[in-house]
């Protein structure tokens, strides 16, 4: 899980000049702006700073060198460039050797050698002491655990009970999300992907739709021979919207399938069309249900929002848009529109052996 402060941000931006620095003066790699050459490509210097267990990491898919959290305030200069040394050797060893490589194999040692780097760059492990596993953020999971409750009262048969149900769910995440603004001095914003697939379809594209629902921002980020949805927001609304978006994952196949058989609908031009009128019939339906807000609460939501496009804008920097000129099916549409209203998130599935939560 990606993190982003205004900390994080200055914290970036002296990481990637280490990098610079390091790429200058120890390699023979001409350096521009926020890219590197090799043989007359261009590869980015980027850095992120994620939560997790590694120290560093490098994601060969996005050409990322990641920098754990807790180095931010616990790691002297010398040991971050040391770190940063050990992911831009993977990162070199990628593009000298491709995918197919051991992590700590003889390509990589290679690399550490080729730059004269000492041997503790090559090792695979490093001796920091970092600070103990924290607890989770127990307020927050007793707003997820209230949310997800509610959400799973939404599939009431009852129409009037499953709209009041939606409407607390979503004014218990305004009002969470509220308290965290006033809170939070250097607030703490989170990026994390919630789906991977190879190529970008009219389904993940409703799952898109839908998330914008869930006090995140989506984003679709293409990467090596693969598109993912990324959502930006707190940690509280990450977690739920991971849990939406597994569920809708599953679920939106399943009502193309049930819908597909039932009124024979054929081809991939009503398979789109299906998906973008679900996307569009839960939009209508949220929709109304933000209409239940008081003003104050209209007012808060909208400040809300402003700071998640703001956040979104610094995290990164250029976003392009596009939209779908395909043509589509009206009755696939209208039936996808219809099932979209209808659409209730399930708060869990159920083996024979216990409960799973949509993780």
């Amino acid at each position: 899980m990606r993190v982003y402060s205004e900390t994080i941000f200055s914290y970036i931006e002296k990481c990637e000049k280490m990098l610079k620095d390091i790429l200058r003066n120890e390699t023979d790699f001409s350096v521009r702006r926020k890219r590197f050459e090799y043989k007359g490509f261009l590869y980015p210097i980027d850095v992120i700073v994620f939560e997790g267990q590694n120290l560093g990491q490098f994601d060969p898919a996005h050409y990322q060198i990641g920098i754990n959290r807790d180095l931010v305030y616990k790691a002297k200069d010398s040991v971050v460039k040391n770190i940063l040394r050990h992911e831009l050797a993977h990162y070199i060893a990628f593009i000298f050797y491709g995918a197919d490589i051991a992590p700590h194999g003889n390509e990589f040692k290679h690399v550490c050698s080729l730059f004269n780097w000492p041997s503790e760059i090559s090792r695979a492990s490093m001796n920091l002491e970092t600070a103990n596993e924290v607890e989770g953020d127990i307020a927050s999971e007793k707003i997820l655990n209230k949310v997800k409750n509610l959400l799973k009262l939404a599939e009431s048969d009852n129409p009037h009970e499953a709209e009041l149900a939606t409407i607390k769910a979503n004014k218990l995440l305004l009002k969470h999300n509220l308290e965290y603004s006033n809170i939070e001095r250097d607030e703490t914003y989170y990026v994390q992907k919630v789906l991977t697939q190879k190529r970008k379809d009219a389904r993940l594209g409703a799952i898109y739709e839908i998330l914008q629902h869930f006090m995140v921002r989506p984003i679709l980020s293409y990467g090596k021979q693969e598109v993912s949805i990324e959502v930006t927001g707190t940690k509280t609304n990450l977690e739920l919207a991971q849990y939406v978006s597994t569920f809708l994952d599953r679920e939106l196949d399943k009502l193309w399938s049930e819908h597909k058989k039932q009124h024979k609908l054929k081809g991939l031009k009503a398979k789109n069309s299906f998906y973008y009128g679900l996307a569009k019939g839960y939009s209508e339906k949220m929709n109304t249900v933000n209409k239940s807000f008081s003003g104050e609460e209209s007012k808060a939501l909208m400040v809300i929002s402003k700071n998640l496009d703001l956040q979104v804008q610094k995290i990164y920097n250029r976003l392009s848009s596009s939209t779908s000129s395909s043509q589509r099916d009206a009755a696939s549409f209208n039936l996808g529109k219809k099932a979209g209203k209808s659409l209730n998130i399930n708060q869990s599935i159920k083996s024979k052996a216990k409960t799973f939560l949509l993780e």
